[in-house]
């Protein structure tokens, strides 16, 4: 595993438990933007596929510890979004307001309808019941909101992009 997987797994499952206890104070009516979303449509645009889904496992894995969803729902969810995104890689400029706007509201409707998906497929109710509700559509929207100063803070740390050194692609 890169250094740049292991270090944003670190920061994913940091996150995780970080969303789900302190960053609470950030709710608008009952809803916090998903910031592992963004973190991870981040570092999978920025390293490719691997990374994406590595850090997107290990902060999904994180969740469903934390969380009431049985275990490996999320895992999967941001597995599939970080591979899904780490294809993006080396394929678009990325703008400092638009794109991470649009790639976040993307992440979230992907994370919607993979979540309907799954939690049909394993008649897991209490989340096919929260899906697509005006809470989800707040969240939708405060996820974008903030997710181009999430990703103007992370552009600034250097070990998030990859090593120009060893030939690849930014």
């Amino acid at each position: 595993m890169s250094g740049v997987a292991l270090y944003g797994s670190l920061v994913m499952a940091g996150l995780a438990v970080l969303q789900s206890t302190v960053l609470r104070f950030v709710e608008i009516a009952g809803v916090s933007p998903d910031l592992i979303l963004i973190v991870l449509i981040f570092l999978a645009n920025k390293n490719g596929t691997m990374t994406g889904q590595v850090s997107g496992f290990v902060g999904g894995l994180v969740l469903d510890f934390m969380g009431l969803a049985p275990l490996g729902f999320y895992a999967l969810i941001y597995t599939l979004i970080g591979a899904l995104f780490g294809i993006t890689r080396g394929k678009m400029f990325v703008d400092p307001i638009f794109i991470p706007v649009i790639l976040a509201v993307v992440a979230m409707l992907l994370k919607g309808l993979i979540a309907l998906i799954v939690a049909t497929l394993f008649s897991i109710g209490a989340v096919q019941g929260n899906l697509f509700t005006s809470s989800y559509l707040i969240e939708i929207v405060y996820t974008g909101l903030v997710a181009p100063v999430v990703f103007g803070l992370l552009g600034m740390i250097a070990w998030l992009q990859p090593d120009r050194r060893r030939g690849e692609l930014t």
